[in-house]
């Protein structure tokens, strides 16, 4: 596993089970990196979030600027 620090700069949103879309919060974040999929974790105020994305999707975002690495 690779940890970085990362930093959202757009719009970036993950889905709880089969709840809605919900919005990571502009910001800096963690990121562990696996094989198969990134995990990133955020605080927003006094609420701490985590969600697991592919490592696909990750990589999209990435290139598209909506989350860059530090």
């Amino acid at each position: 596993m690779t940890r970085v620090t990362g930093h959202v700069k757009g719009k970036l949103c993950f889905r709880e089970g089969d709840g809605v879309l919900m919005e990571i919060p502009l910001g800096p974040c963690e990121i562990a990196i696996e094989e198969l999929d990134v995990t990133l974790t955020w605080v927003d105020d006094a609420v701490h979030g985590s969600t697991a994305i592919p490592k696909s999707d990750f990589e999209r975002h990435v290139a598209d600027g909506v989350l860059s690495l530090e």
